[in-house]
Protein backbone atom coordinates (compact mmCIF):
# COMPACT_ATOMS: atom_id res chain seq x y z
CA UNK A 1 0.00 0.00 0.00
CA UNK A 2 0.92 3.41 -0.58
CA UNK A 3 0.03 4.81 2.97
CA UNK A 4 3.25 5.95 4.97
CA UNK A 5 2.48 3.54 7.67
CA UNK A 6 2.53 0.65 5.54
CA UNK A 7 5.88 1.71 4.07
CA UNK A 8 7.43 1.81 7.09
CA UNK A 9 6.14 -1.56 8.66
CA UNK A 10 7.63 -2.88 5.09
CA UNK A 11 10.47 -1.26 5.72
CA UNK A 12 10.64 -2.91 9.28
CA UNK A 13 10.26 -6.27 7.97
CA UNK A 14 12.62 -6.01 4.88
CA UNK A 15 15.31 -4.77 7.76
CA UNK A 16 14.17 -8.03 9.90
CA UNK A 17 14.43 -10.31 7.07
CA UNK A 18 17.88 -9.71 5.55
CA UNK A 19 17.70 -6.70 3.49
CA UNK A 20 17.12 -8.51 0.68
CA UNK A 21 17.28 -6.08 -2.82
CA UNK A 22 14.18 -7.83 -4.51
CA UNK A 23 11.90 -7.04 -1.18
CA UNK A 24 12.75 -3.05 -1.10
CA UNK A 25 9.18 -1.69 -1.74
CA UNK A 26 11.42 0.97 -4.32
CA UNK A 27 12.54 -2.06 -5.93
CA UNK A 28 9.27 -3.58 -6.75
CA UNK A 29 8.35 0.03 -7.44
CA UNK A 30 10.81 -0.28 -10.38
CA UNK A 31 8.21 -2.98 -12.63
CA UNK A 32 4.88 -1.33 -12.01
CA UNK A 33 3.13 -1.70 -15.43
CA UNK A 34 -0.34 0.62 -15.98
CA UNK A 35 -2.66 -0.26 -13.23
CA UNK A 36 -0.18 -2.10 -11.12
CA UNK A 37 0.65 -1.81 -7.49
CA UNK A 38 3.66 -3.11 -5.27
CA UNK A 39 2.48 -4.69 -2.44
CA UNK A 40 3.48 -7.04 0.52
CA UNK A 41 2.19 -9.79 2.25
CA UNK A 42 3.72 -9.77 5.99
CA UNK A 43 3.22 -13.05 7.98
CA UNK A 44 4.33 -13.86 11.39
CA UNK A 45 4.35 -17.68 12.79
CA UNK A 46 2.29 -17.23 15.90
CA UNK A 47 3.90 -20.55 17.38
CA UNK A 48 7.50 -19.43 16.87
CA UNK A 49 7.26 -15.82 16.19
CA UNK A 50 8.97 -15.93 12.63
CA UNK A 51 8.82 -13.04 10.54
CA UNK A 52 8.18 -13.49 7.00
CA UNK A 53 7.92 -11.34 4.16
CA UNK A 54 6.72 -11.93 0.66
CA UNK A 55 6.70 -8.85 -2.08
CA UNK A 56 4.35 -8.85 -5.17
CA UNK A 57 3.68 -6.85 -7.70
CA UNK A 58 -0.13 -6.61 -8.15
CA UNK A 59 -2.13 -6.38 -11.49
CA UNK A 60 -5.52 -5.61 -12.75
CA UNK A 61 -6.54 -8.79 -15.22
CA UNK A 62 -6.01 -7.85 -18.63
CA UNK A 63 -8.26 -5.28 -20.50
CA UNK A 64 -9.95 -7.60 -22.48
CA UNK A 65 -13.78 -8.27 -22.95
CA UNK A 66 -13.63 -11.53 -22.05
CA UNK A 67 -12.20 -11.03 -18.40
CA UNK A 68 -15.10 -8.33 -17.87
CA UNK A 69 -17.17 -11.13 -18.79
CA UNK A 70 -14.89 -13.39 -15.95
CA UNK A 71 -15.78 -10.83 -13.20
CA UNK A 72 -18.60 -12.02 -10.74
CA UNK A 73 -19.94 -9.54 -7.98
CA UNK A 74 -16.20 -7.20 -8.34
CA UNK A 75 -12.70 -7.31 -9.88
CA UNK A 76 -10.49 -10.07 -9.65
CA UNK A 77 -6.75 -9.18 -9.87
CA UNK A 78 -3.69 -11.58 -10.13
CA UNK A 79 0.35 -10.98 -8.55
CA UNK A 80 3.67 -11.95 -9.23
CA UNK A 81 6.75 -11.30 -7.18
CA UNK A 82 9.37 -9.15 -8.90
CA UNK A 83 11.96 -10.02 -11.37
CA UNK A 84 14.75 -12.07 -10.04
CA UNK A 85 14.45 -13.66 -6.44
CA UNK A 86 11.19 -13.21 -4.79
CA UNK A 87 11.12 -14.60 -1.53
CA UNK A 88 9.39 -15.40 0.46
CA UNK A 89 11.99 -14.16 2.88
CA UNK A 90 12.22 -15.18 6.93
CA UNK A 91 13.45 -14.17 9.87
CA UNK A 92 14.34 -17.51 11.29
CA UNK A 93 14.35 -21.15 10.10
CA UNK A 94 11.30 -22.13 12.45
CA UNK A 95 9.01 -21.51 10.11
CA UNK A 96 5.81 -23.66 8.79
CA UNK A 97 5.67 -23.09 5.15
CA UNK A 98 2.56 -25.04 4.85
CA UNK A 99 0.94 -23.09 6.94
CA UNK A 100 2.42 -19.70 5.50
CA UNK A 101 1.22 -21.08 1.77
CA UNK A 102 -1.69 -22.10 2.66
CA UNK A 103 -2.54 -18.41 4.24
CA UNK A 104 -1.55 -16.83 1.30
CA UNK A 105 -3.97 -18.65 -0.80
CA UNK A 106 -6.62 -17.80 1.91
CA UNK A 107 -5.58 -13.90 1.36
CA UNK A 108 -5.79 -14.23 -2.39
CA UNK A 109 -9.46 -15.89 -1.82
CA UNK A 110 -10.29 -13.17 0.24
CA UNK A 111 -8.83 -10.03 -1.74
CA UNK A 112 -9.83 -11.72 -4.92
CA UNK A 113 -6.16 -12.40 -6.26
CA UNK A 114 -6.88 -15.25 -9.07
CA UNK A 115 -3.61 -16.03 -9.37
CA UNK A 116 0.05 -15.43 -8.39
CA UNK A 117 3.22 -16.56 -9.48
CA UNK A 118 6.59 -16.27 -7.38
CA UNK A 119 10.07 -17.08 -8.33
CA UNK A 120 11.61 -18.14 -5.21
CA UNK A 121 14.78 -17.36 -3.29
CA UNK A 122 16.91 -20.04 -3.13
CA UNK A 123 17.41 -20.03 0.67
CA UNK A 124 14.45 -22.61 1.23
CA UNK A 125 13.27 -25.20 -0.96
CA UNK A 126 9.75 -24.68 -0.82
CA UNK A 127 7.07 -27.55 0.52
CA UNK A 128 6.40 -29.99 -2.97
CA UNK A 129 2.67 -30.14 -1.45
CA UNK A 130 -0.02 -28.69 0.91
CA UNK A 131 -2.05 -30.23 2.91
CA UNK A 132 -6.10 -29.26 3.15
CA UNK A 133 -5.85 -27.11 -0.26
CA UNK A 134 -7.82 -28.66 -3.45
CA UNK A 135 -6.00 -29.89 -6.01
CA UNK A 136 -5.01 -27.08 -8.44
CA UNK A 137 -4.43 -24.49 -5.92
CA UNK A 138 -0.81 -24.51 -5.27
CA UNK A 139 2.03 -26.11 -8.04
CA UNK A 140 5.73 -26.27 -7.37
CA UNK A 141 7.77 -25.99 -10.21
CA UNK A 142 11.77 -26.02 -11.00
CA UNK A 143 12.42 -22.93 -13.30
CA UNK A 144 16.27 -23.71 -13.58
CA UNK A 145 19.34 -24.35 -11.82
CA UNK A 146 21.30 -21.34 -10.51
CA UNK A 147 24.98 -21.01 -9.03
CA UNK A 148 26.02 -20.16 -5.73
CA UNK A 149 29.63 -19.61 -5.37
CA UNK A 150 30.21 -20.14 -1.70
CA UNK A 151 32.46 -17.75 -0.26
CA UNK A 152 33.90 -19.65 2.79
CA UNK A 153 36.87 -20.85 1.15
CA UNK A 154 40.05 -19.25 1.33
CA UNK A 155 41.33 -16.60 -1.28
CA UNK A 156 43.75 -19.72 -1.56
CA UNK A 157 41.03 -23.04 -1.62
CA UNK A 158 38.88 -20.89 -4.24
CA UNK A 159 41.52 -20.41 -6.71
CA UNK A 160 42.03 -24.13 -7.08
CA UNK A 161 38.42 -24.76 -6.37
CA UNK A 162 37.56 -22.67 -10.21
CA UNK A 163 37.62 -24.55 -12.87
CA UNK A 164 41.18 -24.34 -15.27
CA UNK A 165 39.53 -21.84 -17.62
CA UNK A 166 38.77 -19.38 -15.24
CA UNK A 167 42.39 -19.45 -13.60
CA UNK A 168 44.02 -18.96 -17.34
CA UNK A 169 41.59 -16.04 -17.82
CA UNK A 170 41.94 -14.04 -14.45
CA UNK A 171 45.83 -14.66 -15.41
CA UNK A 172 45.97 -12.99 -18.92
CA UNK A 173 43.19 -10.23 -17.72
CA UNK A 174 46.09 -9.32 -15.03
CA UNK A 175 48.90 -9.66 -17.28
CA UNK A 176 47.26 -7.90 -19.75
CA UNK A 177 47.48 -5.04 -16.97
CA UNK A 178 43.43 -4.85 -16.26
CA UNK A 179 42.42 -4.17 -12.86
CA UNK A 180 39.03 -3.64 -10.48
CA UNK A 181 37.78 -1.20 -8.51
CA UNK A 182 34.69 -2.46 -6.54
CA UNK A 183 32.33 0.92 -5.37
CA UNK A 184 29.55 0.85 -3.16
CA UNK A 185 27.49 3.65 -5.57
CA UNK A 186 27.46 4.56 -9.34
CA UNK A 187 30.91 6.66 -9.51
CA UNK A 188 30.71 6.63 -13.31
CA UNK A 189 26.65 5.93 -14.39
CA UNK A 190 26.99 7.54 -17.85
CA UNK A 191 29.75 4.86 -18.78
CA UNK A 192 28.24 1.91 -17.00
CA UNK A 193 24.64 2.67 -19.29
CA UNK A 194 27.30 2.76 -22.36
CA UNK A 195 28.49 -0.32 -21.66
CA UNK A 196 25.42 -1.99 -20.63
CA UNK A 197 23.42 -0.72 -23.70
CA UNK A 198 26.08 -1.44 -25.87
CA UNK A 199 26.43 -5.33 -24.65
CA UNK A 200 22.32 -5.28 -24.68
CA UNK A 201 22.58 -5.12 -28.27
CA UNK A 202 25.44 -7.02 -29.17
CA UNK A 203 23.01 -10.04 -27.34
CA UNK A 204 20.27 -9.07 -29.11
CA UNK A 205 18.68 -8.87 -26.14
CA UNK A 206 14.80 -8.03 -25.67
CA UNK A 207 13.60 -4.62 -25.24
CA UNK A 208 12.41 -4.77 -21.61
CA UNK A 209 16.31 -5.79 -20.74
CA UNK A 210 17.37 -2.41 -22.49
CA UNK A 211 16.60 -0.09 -18.11
CA UNK A 212 17.48 3.31 -18.94
CA UNK A 213 18.95 6.04 -16.87
CA UNK A 214 15.88 6.45 -13.97
CA UNK A 215 16.39 3.17 -13.38
CA UNK A 216 19.49 3.08 -12.29
CA UNK A 217 18.88 6.72 -10.81
CA UNK A 218 16.82 4.80 -8.24
CA UNK A 219 19.39 2.65 -6.92
CA UNK A 220 21.85 6.25 -7.31
CA UNK A 221 19.18 7.88 -5.05
CA UNK A 222 17.35 5.24 -2.72
CA UNK A 223 18.94 2.10 -2.64
CA UNK A 224 22.77 3.11 -0.96
CA UNK A 225 23.89 0.21 1.38
CA UNK A 226 22.04 -2.51 -0.66
CA UNK A 227 24.25 -2.72 -4.38
CA UNK A 228 28.08 -2.21 -4.87
CA UNK A 229 29.43 -1.52 -8.36
CA UNK A 230 32.21 -3.27 -10.35
CA UNK A 231 34.27 -1.99 -12.70
CA UNK A 232 37.43 -3.02 -14.53
CA UNK A 233 40.02 -0.72 -16.00
CA UNK A 234 42.53 -1.66 -19.09
CA UNK A 235 46.26 -0.62 -18.99
CA UNK A 236 44.99 3.15 -20.15
CA UNK A 237 42.59 3.70 -17.33
CA UNK A 238 39.53 3.17 -19.29
CA UNK A 239 36.41 1.39 -17.69
CA UNK A 240 36.04 -1.96 -20.08
CA UNK A 241 33.44 -3.76 -17.96
CA UNK A 242 31.32 -3.07 -15.73
CA UNK A 243 28.82 -5.23 -13.34
CA UNK A 244 25.79 -3.66 -10.40
CA UNK A 245 25.69 -6.31 -7.95
CA UNK A 246 22.67 -6.14 -5.37
CA UNK A 247 23.46 -7.25 -2.03
CA UNK A 248 21.85 -8.46 1.11
CA UNK A 249 22.98 -8.87 4.77
CA UNK A 250 23.59 -12.77 3.25
CA UNK A 251 24.73 -12.77 -0.49
CA UNK A 252 25.70 -10.69 -3.18
CA UNK A 253 23.57 -10.82 -6.58
CA UNK A 254 24.84 -10.57 -10.17
CA UNK A 255 22.53 -8.52 -11.29
CA UNK A 256 22.97 -6.42 -14.31
CA UNK A 257 26.41 -5.74 -16.41
CA UNK A 258 28.52 -6.03 -19.58
CA UNK A 259 31.56 -5.83 -21.00
CA UNK A 260 33.00 -4.18 -24.34
CA UNK A 261 33.76 -6.14 -27.19
CA UNK A 262 37.16 -4.95 -27.83
CA UNK A 263 37.91 -5.81 -24.40
CA UNK A 264 37.27 -9.77 -24.71
CA UNK A 265 40.45 -11.04 -25.72
CA UNK A 266 41.53 -9.74 -22.32
CA UNK A 267 39.36 -11.95 -20.11
CA UNK A 268 37.93 -9.07 -17.95
CA UNK A 269 34.62 -10.72 -16.68
CA UNK A 270 36.66 -12.95 -15.15
CA UNK A 271 39.05 -10.97 -13.63
CA UNK A 272 35.87 -8.89 -12.27
CA UNK A 273 34.39 -12.11 -10.79
CA UNK A 274 37.33 -12.64 -9.13
CA UNK A 275 37.45 -9.45 -7.29
CA UNK A 276 33.73 -10.24 -6.32
CA UNK A 277 34.23 -13.19 -4.30
CA UNK A 278 37.31 -11.78 -2.86
CA UNK A 279 34.65 -8.96 -1.48
CA UNK A 280 32.55 -11.16 -0.58
CA UNK A 281 34.55 -12.88 1.66
CA UNK A 282 36.06 -9.83 2.99
CA UNK A 283 32.97 -9.04 4.22
CA UNK A 284 31.37 -11.99 5.53
CA UNK A 285 28.93 -13.02 3.15
CA UNK A 286 27.63 -16.76 2.46
CA UNK A 287 27.68 -16.34 -1.47
CA UNK A 288 27.75 -14.75 -4.45
CA UNK A 289 25.07 -15.54 -6.89
CA UNK A 290 25.32 -16.00 -10.13
CA UNK A 291 21.83 -17.22 -11.56
CA UNK A 292 21.63 -19.65 -14.50
CA UNK A 293 21.40 -19.45 -18.41
CA UNK A 294 18.53 -18.77 -20.90
CA UNK A 295 18.04 -22.57 -21.29
CA UNK A 296 19.52 -25.61 -19.11
CA UNK A 297 22.95 -25.98 -19.36
CA UNK A 298 23.45 -23.51 -22.18
CA UNK A 299 27.03 -21.74 -22.54
CA UNK A 300 26.15 -19.04 -19.97
CA UNK A 301 25.49 -21.84 -17.56
CA UNK A 302 28.76 -22.92 -17.88
CA UNK A 303 30.66 -20.37 -17.80
CA UNK A 304 28.96 -19.42 -14.17
CA UNK A 305 29.31 -23.17 -13.07
CA UNK A 306 33.17 -22.62 -13.47
CA UNK A 307 33.25 -20.47 -10.75
CA UNK A 308 31.62 -22.81 -8.29
CA UNK A 309 30.82 -26.67 -9.87
CA UNK A 310 29.57 -27.47 -6.15
CA UNK A 311 27.44 -24.52 -6.14
CA UNK A 312 24.60 -25.45 -8.31
CA UNK A 313 21.36 -24.95 -6.83
CA UNK A 314 17.75 -25.42 -7.78
CA UNK A 315 15.91 -22.63 -9.03
CA UNK A 316 11.91 -22.81 -7.96
CA UNK A 317 8.82 -21.18 -9.09
CA UNK A 318 5.96 -21.46 -7.35
CA UNK A 319 2.09 -21.08 -9.33
CA UNK A 320 -1.29 -20.06 -6.50
CA UNK A 321 -4.48 -20.26 -7.56
CA UNK A 322 -7.20 -19.30 -5.37
CA UNK A 323 -10.06 -21.16 -7.19
CA UNK A 324 -9.12 -23.44 -9.60
CA UNK A 325 -12.61 -23.43 -11.19
CA UNK A 326 -12.75 -19.20 -11.95
CA UNK A 327 -9.50 -20.00 -13.45
CA UNK A 328 -10.50 -22.97 -15.58
CA UNK A 329 -13.48 -21.17 -16.96
CA UNK A 330 -11.03 -17.64 -17.22
CA UNK A 331 -8.77 -19.50 -19.52
CA UNK A 332 -11.54 -20.56 -21.69
CA UNK A 333 -13.33 -17.43 -22.15
CA UNK A 334 -9.84 -16.32 -22.73
CA UNK A 335 -9.34 -18.54 -25.73
CA UNK A 336 -13.01 -18.68 -26.99
CA UNK A 337 -12.62 -14.86 -27.51
CA UNK A 338 -9.03 -15.00 -29.63
CA UNK A 339 -10.67 -17.79 -31.82
CA UNK A 340 -13.43 -15.12 -32.93
CA UNK A 341 -10.59 -13.78 -34.71
CA UNK A 342 -8.40 -16.92 -35.72
CA UNK A 343 -10.23 -20.11 -35.62
CA UNK A 344 -6.85 -22.44 -35.22
CA UNK A 345 -5.62 -20.08 -32.42
CA UNK A 346 -4.31 -22.06 -29.03
CA UNK A 347 -2.61 -20.88 -25.92
CA UNK A 348 0.87 -21.80 -25.45
CA UNK A 349 1.08 -24.71 -23.14
CA UNK A 350 2.73 -24.52 -19.87
CA UNK A 351 2.34 -20.06 -19.57
CA UNK A 352 1.19 -19.53 -15.95
CA UNK A 353 -1.51 -17.81 -15.96
CA UNK A 354 -2.93 -19.25 -19.25
CA UNK A 355 -5.25 -16.48 -19.51
CA UNK A 356 -2.58 -14.20 -20.24
CA UNK A 357 -0.64 -16.98 -22.33
CA UNK A 358 0.53 -15.80 -26.06
CA UNK A 359 -2.07 -17.24 -28.46
CA UNK A 360 0.38 -19.47 -31.00
CA UNK A 361 -1.41 -21.45 -34.12
CA UNK A 362 -2.01 -25.27 -33.96
CA UNK A 363 -1.50 -25.38 -37.65
CA UNK A 364 2.06 -24.36 -36.81
CA UNK A 365 2.49 -26.38 -34.19
CA UNK A 366 1.40 -29.30 -35.81
CA UNK A 367 3.55 -28.51 -38.54
CA UNK A 368 6.75 -28.70 -36.59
Amino acid sequence: SDSGDDFIEWISFWRRTGHEPYAHPLYVGLFLGTGDEAQALLWKDQKTGAQVLLPLTRRPLPREEWAENAVSEYPWTDAISPYGYGGPFADSEQVNWNLFWTDVVDWMRTERVITLFVRTSLQSRPPELLNGLEAGCYEVLQLSENVIVDVHRSKELQWDHYEHKVRKNVRKAERAGLRVEIHDRFNNLDTFLDIYHSTMQRRSASDWYFFERPFFQTFVDSFTGSYIVAEVYNNINEIVSVELILKSDKFLYSYLGGTLKEAFIHAPNDLLKNAVIDYARAHGKDGYILGGGYKPDDGIFRYKKAFDVDGVVPFFGIRLTASPKVYREMSDQRLAAARIQTPDVTLQAHFFPQYRAPLTSEVALNSK
